[in-house]
Parts: C-alpha cells; structure tokens; sequence
C-alpha cells in the first residue's frame, strides 16, 4: 500500500517531473492538514512540473481546502502549518489574486464555504474570518459582490456590517500594501 504523504513530501523535494494523475490521486486522499499542507506547497512550489498542468480547479480546491482548514483547526507550533490568522491573510491574498484573474466561478465556491465555515464555527473561527479575512476582502468594492449575501442573513449581518464599515473606511489598503510583495504559492 503507498504511503501519500511520503509520496507528496518525495515529489516536494524532487526535481523530476510529476505525473497529473498522481496528483489528483493524492488529492482524493487529503484528508487531514498534513496532506494538505505538503499539496498546498507542491501547488505552488512545483506547480509547473506537474505534466499535464494540474488546472485551475483542481489548484484552487486544494488552495481553498487548506486555507479553511488552517483556519477552522488553528494548528500553532508547526511551520508547515499556517495558524488561523496566517491563513486568514493568506485567503485574502488569495482571493485578491483571483479577481486580478477574473476567475469569479472559483471565487464564488470559496466565498460559499467560507460562509459556510463562518455559520458552522465557534467564535475564534468567526472573529478570524470577519477581522483577518473579511474586513480586508471588502475593502476592494470588486470582491464585494461575493459577500453581499450576509446582509440579508440574520445570523451574517452583524459580521457583514462591522467589515463592510471597515472596508469602506479603507479603499484598497490592504491589498495596495500587499500587491508590492505578493504571496507565492498561489497558482490558480
């Protein structure tokens, strides 16, 4: 029986090329935050050793799959591992490089789970997502249309109203001071 997580860490560190199909196989077995890690990493480290090209939807699932997962598990001590406000930036990151793509059908799934990690959250996950994600999300007006469905959902208004306000209060300032210095890793 193979061992993917050897396997990632192996083609991680490997300067041959690495087969699609293996790729999408390892992807179908992610399911902890270690896998997702090194796949996280393999994506964008080694993404153009991947033959055929592994794709937008297939990057931007395992992008978006660690990402929630890092915020959902705040995993702290580990350098693999981005902790809940690291991903959280991270996903802002993100999100800002995908609309410079015009890539709205990924940005609408993603803006989908992270409601639905918000609802399903404890109060660390939502305090997270509002100040370390959102807030700095709505400060671009184009990504706004992806969460303006919290201001009609009860249970999302509060946090739509209190980042909303911040993002108006501050017009592109977040992602104007990271577009200097873009976050590699983010291929899709």
């Amino acid at each position: 029986m193979s061992d993917p997580l050897a396997e990632i860490g192996a083609a991680l560190h490997s300067n041959k090329p690495i087969a699609r199909h293996d790729v999408m196989r390892w992807i179908a077995a992610a399911d902890e935050i270690s896998r997702l890690s090194k796949l996280y990493r393999l994506t964008g480290e080694r993404y153009y050793s991947i033959n055929p090209e592994l794709g937008r939807d297939e990057t931007c699932s395992v992008i978006e799959r660690y990402l929630l997962e890092c915020i959902r598990l705040n995993v702290t001590g580990r350098d693999d591992v981005q902790d809940r406000w690291g991903a959280a930036q991270t996903l802002h990151v993100w999100f800002c490089n995908l609309m410079e793509q015009d890539a709205a059908p990924v940005l609408n799934r993603a803006a989908q789970a992270i409601t639905e990690l918000f609802l399903k959250g404890d109060d660390e996950v939502r305090n997270a997502i509002e100040a370390g994600f959102l807030e700095h999300a709505l400060e671009t007006e184009a990504l706004r249309p992806y969460f303006e469905h919290w201001s009609t959902d009860e249970r999302l208004r509060p946090a739509w109203t209190r980042a909303i306000e911040w993002g108006k209060a501050h017009p592109n300032f977040t992602w104007g001071m990271l577009s200097n210095s873009k976050t590699s890793g983010l291929n899709c």
